[in-house]
């Protein structure tokens, strides 16, 4: 189980400054000055475990935001955020409180703190993860333990550490039943339920005069269930001879067998596809040598036609005569030979290459054509063989197999309806058992419960005898015989109460009181929460404000010891304590200090609010 501690604790606003306090693991002193804010962080602790009074006021210091960040031992974080909000007549704490963590178990961001949701996440951190009900009051009535229900015992502030009731009472009121059952429950995880069934006169009352009515309920509802049981047999008598089970593995098995077939259909369809895919390429190309080869063999003709045209001009050229006589006079002129250039013979010869070339043309394109119709062909075939799949595929593999899905589907019904109707007769069958429980049941008695009577005593001595050696070794005056007194469920020093000493005394043993429970549940608790938080256990500087008189003080050997013993038994354990001093004679080695000084410097911290100044 994961170990938490408190790392740092914020406050801050819109126009003020952040202000934040690191936390170790194991003791941690903050210490300074009254007025500089000690007490604003212990309120935030507070605060932020779900307490209703808010730590400072938003209105005089502008902070109205406080967030708390746990670690656990194995490095996980958690950081919870809460506001603090106007209220109808005062400021108040916010409902809701936002959660950033490492923990890969909590799934949302925002809780609440009037649904619990907020207290479960807390309760959580220490192992209780489901809702528990423990025993609030004598009546005995139970309540759903809370984080609020158990934080008196890890947290005392300065008003209520030199009490003079029991600290393991809750402080504001009374209500030592449910801190006792609470206390059980985190020592040894019993929830006492087993003491519930004690109800009061009331309830008894209230009890008696229904059980006619719970009898007559419980009787409606068995009626109703075998009408409707038989309005399903009903429903399922022509299929009630079926075996279900086989129908659905039989088709089951088809349905397997077909999705087989569709995905070899469809896998010799792809593979099909991809050939007429290529075949068409392949027509594509030889569509267009042909188309090619047409124009060509157009151009052929052409130039055959244009030669043609020159031989024959050439020949018909030989024949012409031209006139002798003089166009003006028509004398008779000498006849004279006319010089001619002939290009009979180069055009013959072209033309003779050209008709070489048409003839070559005219076979390439019977194969081309040759060509076309086979690939034609071929692609007539795949597309025939690629339609009766699609045609299977489509008709009848694929209808074939929803088919048999809804069949699978409505035999599956039947068999929940089945189900259904077992479950009724099973339901009718205890629902009779309650009739005649109900019937003949005994009357219950009113006793009190006393959560006292029900304390392991043999844990009882436990503490108290660790608390007597806590408060020898402490130097308490005189190192008197001291025990926890079963009666009070308080200390007793000397044989004399606690609430006889003075207030200084008082707050000494009332920080042994919890530190004592702090180190039995860490090491023989159920659940703990390895925390303890103290506003000014030893009271220094507190005298003027409290009243303290110097017969009350506790003496300085006292307080050094308290303080020594505490950071050498820490254990594995978190200690917040407050003070305005600390003892000079105790080595503080071992515990980290936050100090504050109310002076402004490099090394100094005026108080724990940046923005707040006296």
């Amino acid at each position: 189980m994961r170990r938490f501690h408190i790392k740092h604790i914020a406050a801050s606003g819109e126009q003020v400054n952040y202000s934040s306090v690191t936390f170790e693991d194991g003791v941690n002193f903050i210490v300074g000055p009254s007025n500089t804010g000690k007490s604003y962080i212990i309120g935030c602790i507070n605060f932020m475990f779900g307490s209703k009074e808010t730590p400072f006021s938003m209105a005089d210091t502008g902070y109205n935001t406080v967030s708390m960040t746990l670690e656990s031992d194995d490095g996980h974080t958690l950081t919870a955020t809460r506001k603090i909000e106007n209220g109808e007549n005062d400021e108040k704490g916010s409902n809701i409180v936002t959660v950033d963590t490492t923990l890969p178990d909590v799934n949302r961001t925002e809780f609440k703190i009037s649904d619990g949701s907020y207290s479960d996440l807390l309760l959580g951190l220490i192992g209780i993860e489901k809702p528990v009900k423990i025993i609030a009051t004598q009546a005995p009535k139970d309540e759903t333990l809370s984080i609020r229900t158990i934080f008196h015992f890890f947290f005392l502030n300065e008003d209520h550490i030199f009490e003079k009731r029991t600290a393991l009472d809750t402080p504001d009121q009374s209500k030592i039943t449910k801190s006792l059952t609470s206390l059980i429950y985190l020592l040894t995880g019993d929830d006492l339920k087993r003491y519930l069934p004690e109800v009061s006169v009331d309830e008894l009352e209230r009890r008696a005069t229904q059980k006619a009515g719970v009898i007559n309920y419980l009787n409606r509802k068995i009626q109703d269930l075998s009408e409707q049981k038989q309005k399903m047999e009903e429903s399922l008598a022509t299929d009630a001879d079926i075996d279900i089970e086989a129908k659905i593995n039989e088709y089951v098995s088809e349905i397997e067998s077909i999705e087989k077939e569709i995905v070899n259909a469809s896998e010799e369809s792809r593979q099909l596809l991809a050939q007429i895919f290529s075949l068409n390429a392949r027509l594509q190309e030889a569509r267009y040598l042909e188309s090619s080869y047409r124009s060509l063999r157009s151009q052929y003709n052409s130039d055959i036609k244009r030669l043609i045209f020159i031989v024959e001009g050439d020949a018909k050229g030989k024949n012409l005569r031209h006139k002798d006589n003089c166009p003006f006079c028509g004398h008779n002129m000498d006849a004279q030979q006319e010089d001619r250039i002939s290009y009979v013979d180069s055009a013959r010869t072209e033309l003779a290459r050209i008709k070489l070339q048409l003839d070559d043309l005219k076979a390439t394109e019977t194969d081309t054509e040759r060509e076309i119709k086979n690939l034609e062909a071929k692609l007539k075939t795949l597309n025939e063989q690629n339609g009766k799949i699609t045609q299977l595929l489509n008709q009848k593999l694929r209808p074939r197999a929803a088919e048999l899905r809804d069949a699978v589907l409505e035999y599956r019904q039947i068999q929940q309806i089945r189900q259904q109707i077992q479950s009724i007769e099973y339901m009718s069958t205890e629902l009779g058992v309650d009739v005649f429980a109900k019937e003949n049941e005994e009357d219950e008695k009113v006793q009190k419960f006393d959560a006292k009577k029900v304390f392991d005593r043999e844990i009882w001595k436990q503490l108290s005898d660790q608390i007597n050696e806590m408060i020898k070794d402490c130097e308490y005056t005189g190192k008197p015989e001291s025990c926890l007194s079963f009666t009070y469920a308080d200390v007793m020093v000397g044989g004399r109460h606690k609430k006889n000493q003075g207030k200084g005394y008082r707050a000494f043993l009332n920080t042994l009181m919890l530190f004592n429970l702090m180190k039995y549940l860490e090491k023989n608790g159920k659940y703990a929460l390895h925390l303890l938080t103290l506003d000014s256990p030893i009271l220094s500087l507190k005298e003027k404000k409290y009243n303290i008189t110097e017969k009350e003080k506790a003496t300085i050997g006292m307080r050094e010891s308290l303080i020594r013993y505490i950071i050498e038994n820490c254990g594995d354990n978190q200690v917040i304590i407050a003070e305005n001093e600390l003892p000079e004679n105790v080595d503080y080695s071992k515990a980290h200090q936050i100090v504050f000084s109310m002076e402004d410097g490099d090394d100094l911290r005026y108080g724990f609010l940046r923005s707040i100044r006296n």
